[in-house]
């Protein structure tokens, strides 16, 4: 019973209704403080006169750093199964879809090189590039990344997609390029690979200008190629703001759902607060707009507040959400 009640309180302080309490964001910002000094002490390490002078300094944040990772990755494990379960499923397969989700894999890695580093021979240089992927943990403080990450996995087929088209246009146009520029200058296009570089400089409108074409062919081709591009490659940024708008429409209109359900009696008593708690921190929006949703519903006039005491009306209809 003490366990559960652990793993139930650890669980709402990483991901559920107290993620957003004091006491979450005091310890979320001590791992998003811990996160960033990995990053620049992983930055660092690369200048070598730094890496010479404070190697052991490096060696043992690194140690320390490890650690508290590793601590992180098993107790996130073992609160996995406190998530929602609809399909019912085992508390091991609850852990099982953790340790297979984006978080979990990025978790993994996150402490992988140094064990790695301790039983394998493998490039220290590869390893230390691996570390920094240390970055993608701040998916877990920052619920805007998860938000991103859900976005792009529904949209996943739309933009591969478009990136598809983008793959082609980049092909075809490169192939027309090096029959058209190829005998004029042998260096700059003297492939078709090396002519896909100029495909993508140019429809991404870079323009570094270390190749040009200077045939009129080639020139008319580049032309047609800069304006398609601007269209081809600003698609999958144009598909990501839409459906990012739609996600989060969808979201508020979810919590908004529970919201109306939990007011049907007038107000919001502590166990209905904190079931929307918790569903706020799933569909990744801030206790502030929760209120507000609140107060929207209730000024709305839709709904009649009530005092949640004495349970007659009461003008100010937000004193009717219990605090």
């Amino acid at each position: 019973m003490m366990i559960t009640r652990s793993r139930a309180y650890l669980f709402s302080l990483l991901e559920g209704a107290l993620f957003y309490s004091r006491r979450g964001q005091l310890i979320n910002k001590l791992f998003v403080l811990l996160i960033l000094l990995n990053v620049g002490a992983i930055v660092l390490q690369s200048v070598p006169e730094y890496d010479a002078r404070f190697s052991e300094v490096f060696h043992r944040f690194e140690v320390f750093s490890v650690i508290i990772f590793s601590l992180e990755y098993l107790i996130r494990i073992f609160v996995a199964a406190e998530r929602e379960n609809p399909n019912k499923l085992s508390s091991w397969r609850l852990r099982w879809q953790y340790m297979r989700s984006f978080e979990g894999v990025v978790d993994l890695l996150s402490i992988l090189p140094f064990y790695l580093s301790a039983f394998t021979t493998l490039d220290l240089r590869f390893l230390r590039l691996m570390r920094i992927l240390r970055l993608l943990k701040l998916s877990h403080y920052f619920k805007g990344l998860t938000f991103f990450v859900s976005v792009l996995h529904k949209e996943a087929m739309t933009i591969g997609s478009a990136i598809f088209a983008m793959i082609v246009l980049v092909i075809i146009s490169a192939s027309m390029m090096y029959h058209l520029e190829h005998q004029i200058q042998p260096e700059a296009f003297g492939s078709i690979p090396d002519a896909i570089w100029w495909a993508v400089v140019t429809m991404t409108t870079v323009g570094y200008g270390d190749v040009t074409p200077i045939t009129l062919g080639g020139k008319v081709l580049a032309t047609f190629i800069m304006l398609m591009g601007v269209g081809v490659v600003a698609l999958p940024a144009g598909i990501l703001a839409a459906r990012f708008g739609d996600e989060l429409q969808s979201r508020k209109k979810h919590l908004t759902a529970h919201v109306v359900k939990a007011l049907k009696d007038g107000y919001v008593d502590a166990l209905e607060e904190h079931e929307l708690s918790r569903l706020c921190a799933q569909l990744d929006l801030s206790e502030d707009e929760l209120q507000q949703i609140i107060e929207d519903q209730q000024l709305s006039g839709e709904i009649i507040a009530v005092c949640p005491h004495c349970h007659k009306e009461i003008k100010d209809r937000r004193n009717a959400i219990k605090v």
